[in-house]
């Protein structure tokens, strides 16, 4: 996995998170991984195509995804309902468009597919592993799970 094709995700989650949510991410050591999610995680899937094509999949815990969506609707949430998938998926919409900018800015063209929400227990991966980027702040853990097709 190239650097320059990770990176974007990187930057663009600490900046959304940040902007939106008021919280710091800190990122963890990269890995390859299976793609095993806890039943209990919001999984928001983004396909990659263009220059690049593969998919990006948010891996959210349930405590940072109720910060989420609490600090995203401006009022504390306990669970997380069809407007809390509404307002995550839209979340990893924001991602995708900033790391879509970011590659641009070098000169890599991709468009991403609409998101799509899963819950961890749910979830089937499509790829053998993907490229884990590990996330903690004050909430919980999260990570960004990348499959570029080579």
């Amino acid at each position: 996995m190239k650097a320059d094709h990770v990176n974007p995700f990187i930057i663009s989650v600490c900046k959304i998170i940040k902007d939106m949510c008021m919280l710091d991410l800190k990122i963890g050591k990269p890995n390859m991984t299976q793609g095993n999610y806890l039943g209990t995680s919001s999984i928001i899937k983004l396909g990659l195509v263009g220059q690049l094509q593969g998919e990006v999949l948010l891996n959210i815990e349930q405590p940072v995804a109720l910060e989420i969506v609490s600090k995203m609707m401006m009022s504390p949430v306990t669970e997380i309902d069809a407007l809390g998938q509404s307002a995550i998926s839209e979340l990893g919409n924001m991602v995708a468009g900033n790391a879509a900018t970011v590659f641009a800015n070098s000169d890599i063209l991709i468009d991403i597919t609409p998101p799509t929400y899963y819950t961890g227990g749910d979830f089937k991966p499509d790829v053998p592993q993907v490229f884990s980027i590990p996330f903690s702040c004050d909430a919980g853990n999260m990570s960004v799970d990348v499959y570029i097709k080579e």
